[in-house]
């Protein structure tokens, strides 16, 4: 039981890395345009190879409801969070509003993988419990891609003090995944389920209209390419382990 605890730990720790990366980062424009590039590989491989095959394994059609539900409820929680739309370019003209911009992105991706990461806590603990082996290379694969997440949501959210607490209980969310088996045993498979879509339809916003809309005007920058090319080698290793 402890070490099942210990490593969805460590896995909220891999998010709070992308915090002290940058916080010791000079060139913040390049690290911020490498980081949401790489974070939308990630988050398109999480989607594709993870959480997609999970809902098919349902076999069950109804499941496309609540991904439904998920998508449109991002796009009114888009439109209550205050925000501004903004596009690289050369030079930035308005500062705050790219800020601005960048917060937004960051609460509506913490909102979406806090249940993510509580639904992988969940699993995590149940795996190590069976087998420790299975757990920590489960634990390697789930940190893997929670580390440009993480860099992510920390280049989004820096110097905003107001968000500390949100990204504290996303770090800890898989960790209360865990403690949910602890205390409450098993949770039912349907909810489970609909948990999972549910994330889906969440992601599948971010990654549509906040990430690839930041970096689709600036495709050709190598910030942009190397971010890319890191995110496939990051995806593969994680689904290989």
């Amino acid at each position: 039981m402890f070490i099942g605890l210990i490593l969805t730990i460590l896995t909220g720790a891999f998010l709070g890395v992308g915090i002290i990366v940058l916080n010791h980062t000079k060139n913040k424009e390049s690290i911020e345009l490498f980081t949401i590039s790489l974070a939308f590989v990630v988050m398109l491989g999480l989607l594709l190879f993870d959480l997609l095959p999970e809902i098919i394994s349902y076999h069950n059609l109804l499941l496309i409801i609540p991904s439904i539900i998920g998508f449109l409820s991002f796009i009114l929680l888009d439109k209550l969070i205050p925000h501004h739309h903004h596009n690289h370019k050369e030079k930035h003209d308005d500062k705050e509003d790219h800020e601005l911009h960048l917060s937004h992105m960051g609460i509506i991706t913490i909102i979406a993988l806090f249940i993510h990461n509580l639904l992988e806590g969940l699993t995590l603990y149940s795996v190590t419990l069976n087998s420790v082996t299975s757990g920590i290379l489960m634990t390697i694969s789930i940190s893997l891609h929670n580390l440009p997440l993480g860099f992510q949501i920390g280049n989004a959210l820096k110097n905003n003090h107001k968000n500390y607490l949100m990204m504290f209980l996303l770090f800890i969310s898989a960790f209360l995944g865990a403690l949910i088996i602890i205390f409450f045993g098993n949770i039912n498979e349907i909810i489970i389920s609909i948990l999972i879509s549910l994330t889906f339809g969440m992601l599948l916003y971010i990654l549509l209209f906040e990430l690839f809309a930041t970096i689709k005007s600036s495709f050709r920058k190598k910030e942009v390419i190397y971010g890319i090319i890191i995110g496939i080698v990051i995806v593969i290793i994680t689904f290989l382990v």
